[in-house]
């Protein structure tokens, strides 16, 4: 068995609690809501697959709505397709009190979690993602002891 991964269980309804890292995020830009978007990522050295759910502010989509609008390397065409494709399905997710969200239905399904109703948060300075904690130390490849990694020493050091 690999390593124990902080997960957060969904409640019968879907509803899961934000951890502090993103609280922290969320009162900072005063975020009242979220933007979920089902997301597909790929290892790069193998190319496999992989599923999350991407919450971002309002102000976090619209900065990479002008980031691809100002990509002279796109046609406007190009442009127009990306953001329409960034916003399709996109679901607004409401922060309550407790800072909790309801995940929808497609959003939990896309995860694959199954009858764990775990989920694990990877918080940065500009998203939270989402993911089955399984697929999670997979995609890291955490799921074995870690190990000395030189691109996340170059990154991480001095």
């Amino acid at each position: 068995m690999g390593p124990a991964v902080t997960v957060h269980r969904l409640s019968p309804k879907n509803q899961v609690t934000i951890p502090r890292e993103a609280r922290v995020f969320a009162a900072a830009s005063k975020v009242e809501h979220f933007r979920a978007k089902r997301h597909v990522v790929r290892r790069s050295d193998s190319g496999e697959k992989f599923h999350l759910v991407l919450l971002m502010s309002e102000a976090e989509l619209q900065a990479r709505e002008a980031r691809i609008m100002g990509d002279s390397d796109l046609s406007d065409d190009r442009k127009f397709e990306i953001v329409t494709r960034i916003n399709d399905e996109m679901k607004m997710l409401a922060l309550d009190a407790q800072t909790r969200v309801v995940l929808p239905g497609e959003c939990v399904s896309h995860l694959g979690i199954g009858e764990s109703r775990d989920v694990k948060f990877v918080c940065t300075n500009t998203q939270v993602q989402l993911w089955n904690p399984a697929q999670y130390l997979q995609f890291t490849g955490t799921e074995l002891k870690p190990d000395y990694d030189p691109l996340l020493t170059k990154y991480l050091s001095p």
